[in-house]
């Protein structure tokens, strides 16, 4: 057994390809963040947030689970990365610069623009899909004051002093480009005329 041991170190094992091992890991750890994240719209996230469907108990082991596959992917990624970097570094000729640090600090600089840019889109693409939801579910930012004020911060409406449940709302709505609930936005920031005296109750 000692014997297949060591001659299994001695041919497989032996002088590994850090670079290629490092590429091998990296995918593992791509597919299994692929696969925690990419399965679930965020436009179920969003319905499941406002209670458009009933939750389950296995949900919930089902979201530990996925936070659990998604760190393992990470996980998998990073030592993979690490792998590549290290057997790059190792195959460079002694008194070789390994890394060109110019090209470093640019990748650096591009990921924060992009970061930056990811922030925006996804900022454009929640806002999106609360005001699909709430179109599809009219009533629903009615329901409580709270849920409310949270969908007016996503949208940057401001809460005034005087507020209540129902203006705050109504400019929710307006600013979000909501259908207003009962009545048409205009009807509502017109002001409603006075009932005009009935002829018929005139003559009587």
């Amino acid at each position: 057994m000692v014997l297949a041991t060591t001659g299994l170190q001695d041919t497989v094992l032996a002088d590994p390809d850090w670079t290629s091992l490092g590429i091998v890991t990296a995918i593992v750890g791509a597919f299994l963040i692929a696969n925690a994240t990419l399965l679930e719209h965020p436009r179920r996230l969003v319905a499941r947030y406002f209670g458009g469907r009933p939750g389950r108990l296995m949900s919930v082991r089902e979201y530990v689970y996925n936070r659990v596959q998604t760190t393992l992917g990470f996980a998998f990624l990073l030592l993979g990365f690490g792998m590549q970097l290290y057997g790059h570094i190792a195959s460079r000729p002694a008194g070789e610069v390994p890394l060109n640090m110019g090209w470093v600090g640019l990748i650096v600089i591009s990921a924060v623009l992009l970061l930056f840019a990811a922030w925006w889109w996804s900022l454009l693409a929640f806002r999106r899909y609360v005001r699909e939801y709430f179109e599809e579910q009219p009533g629903g930012l009615d329901r409580q004051g709270p849920l409310v004020r949270e969908v007016g911060e996503l949208f940057g409406v401001e809460s005034l002093e005087d507020d209540t449940v129902e203006t705050y709302a109504r400019r929710v709505r307006e600013k979000a480009g909501l259908p207003v609930r009962g009545a048409s936005a205009a009807s509502l920031l017109r002001p409603t005329p006075p009932p005009e005296d009935d002829p018929l109750e005139e003559r009587a």
